[in-house]
């Protein structure tokens, strides 16, 4: 059996464990790209099985260390390796020699509701403007948004029902200024159910990248700070809540954490000494 048949072997072991263990597509993509390289940065003569930490190790400095690349995609690289060794080979490595790398928790980044108002005002594409909103005004996480369906929209209950991370399903809260973007926007498309917004097949979700892609030319557009991303219109309806008079608990769920330490950190932003203005009245329902 050659290389590339291992390969896709050993990929496929890899898909398979982490769809028992309940991960998301992207997981797999991400451990998948980490491993491709792990794979390439060796000559075919090499035997992977039969290596140690150490050489692990120098693969790590070339490719990661060296080149200084951050600590996530450092630490998503160590548990890529990890997983791979023990799914395909059922070789445990060695922790301390192969150690992850603790991170440094910042506080998240939102935007002032003055300026995601400005923003929206001034944003003319109705599909952008409900990305905008979803994300402000519900909490959506950048993947949720491009998931969103006809029949996850609960208008009476002010509810909208969303698919997160591991096919868990949760609702958040629906105010009416979503509402009648979303509904002008299914009426304008003549969308009665199923995704929202369309992947290049009509049957098909919409690529997040594309919602990312968008945003990433508002940031240039508007001159916003380097630290934000569409993700800080989650954290910002997260703030707003709280600061709104929200349940943390609620929100907890709305965001749909697993750990309730997850969700304190905006306790920090919502009473915290930083300005990031106000609803101006806006309401939730």
């Amino acid at each position: 059996m050659n290389t590339d048949e291992n390969q896709k072997i050993w990929i496929n072991k890899i898909q398979q464990n982490l769809s028992l263990r309940g991960r998301s597509d992207n997981t797999f993509k991400n451990y998948k790209s980490v491993l491709l390289r792990f794979f390439n940065y060796y000559n075919s003569s090499i035997d992977i099985e039969s290596l140690k930490e150490e050489d692990i190790i120098k693969f790590l400095n070339d490719e990661y260390l060296k080149p200084n690349k951050c600590k996530n995609s450092y630490n998503l690289c160590i548990c890529s390796i990890r997983l791979f060794y023990l799914v395909c080979f059922n070789k445990m490595l060695n922790r301390v020699l192969l150690p992850t790398c603790k991170l440094v928790k910042k506080l998240p980044t939102t935007i002032p509701y003055n300026t995601f108002a400005k923003i929206v005002n001034e944003e003319h594409i109705l599909k952008h403007k409900c990305w905008l909103l979803l994300a402000f005004f519900c909490g959506l996480r950048v993947s949720e948004v491009a998931k969103v369906k006809v029949e996850d929209i609960n208008v009476k209950k002010h509810k909208l029902k969303v698919l997160g991370k591991g096919n868990k399903e949760r609702f958040t809260i629906l105010p009416d200024i979503v509402i009648k973007a979303l509904r002008a926007y299914c009426i304008k498309n003549n969308i009665r159910n199923g995704y929202i917004f369309k992947g290049t097949n009509e049957k098909e979700v919409m690529n997040a990248n594309t919602i990312i892609n968008y945003f990433t030319v508002i940031k240039d557009l508007y001159k916003l700070d380097d630290n934000i991303s569409f993700h800080s219109l989650r954290h910002s309806f997260a703030t707003n809540y709280l600061k709104d008079g929200g349940n943390l608990l609620q929100l907890q769920y709305m965001l749909g954490h697993k750990s309730l330490s997850t969700t304190v950190i905006y306790i920090h932003l919502a009473f915290g000494n930083s300005d990031f203005g106000e609803f101006n009245g806006v309401k939730y329902v």
